[in-house]
């Protein structure tokens, strides 16, 4: 007859299905989080298609009187996308046990999406044009507005993660919403791209 298990054979086991477990539970935020990017870029494919129907519902595109600063925007776009790359810096060192070297790389990731929204802020205060004067003021307000609420929320994700890079002793706890954080961003800065070349390229 085998053995009664052993106190060492009992906590692999329990060790075992903790990983499983884990693993699971990893996998189904993951999903959960591609599934919600998924939904979010369809929302915004809806602003971009409604934007480029009334572009060609109306003329001229954008009005007489509509001036952008297109080097502002420019420079606005390459702070953004830079944040991503501090981001992933971020990802690696957490990856590597770095916390601390993590924590540094989310701060710098947030300076630089805060950078981006005061100047979308200081924008909307030397346009000429609001969202009620005509389509493309619509148009314009609608789809900077909603990317300016998801870097909002991203910039308070990413504060979080802050947090739980301080107060986290496992950092392998972290790392599931490490990242979930780390594509939600990589999403909103990639829309952007997408918004810039719409507005300030194409027009």
């Amino acid at each position: 007859m085998p053995g009664a298990p052993t106190a060492d054979s009992v906590l692999a086991v329990e060790g075992g299905a903790y990983r499983s477990h884990e693993w699971l539970a990893t996998s189904t935020s993951r999903f959960g989080m591609v599934v919600f990017l998924a939904s979010d870029v369809m929302l915004f494919a809806a602003f971009f298609s409604a934007y480029y129907v009334l572009r060609g519902a109306n003329g001229p595109w954008p009005p007489e009187g509509v001036e952008l600063d297109v080097v502002r925007a420019l420079m606005a776009t390459i702070v953004l996308v830079t944040s991503s790359f501090t981001l992933v810096a971020a990802d690696r060192a957490l990856a590597a046990e770095r916390a601390q070297v993590a924590r540094r790389w989310v701060l710098v990731t947030v300076a630089l999406g805060a950078a981006f929204a005061v100047n979308q802020v200081l924008e909307y205060l030397d346009l000429t044009f609001g969202i009620d004067d005509h389509p493309y003021g619509s148009a314009y307000w609608m789809l900077t507005g909603l990317h300016g609420a998801h870097v909002l929320a991203g910039l308070a994700a990413l504060l979080l993660l802050f947090v739980r890079l301080v107060r986290g002793r496992d950092l392998a706890r972290v790392e599931p919403y490490a990242g979930g954080v780390s594509l939600y961003w990589h999403m909103v800065d990639a829309v952007w791209v997408a918004v810039f070349l719409t507005i300030w390229v194409v027009r």
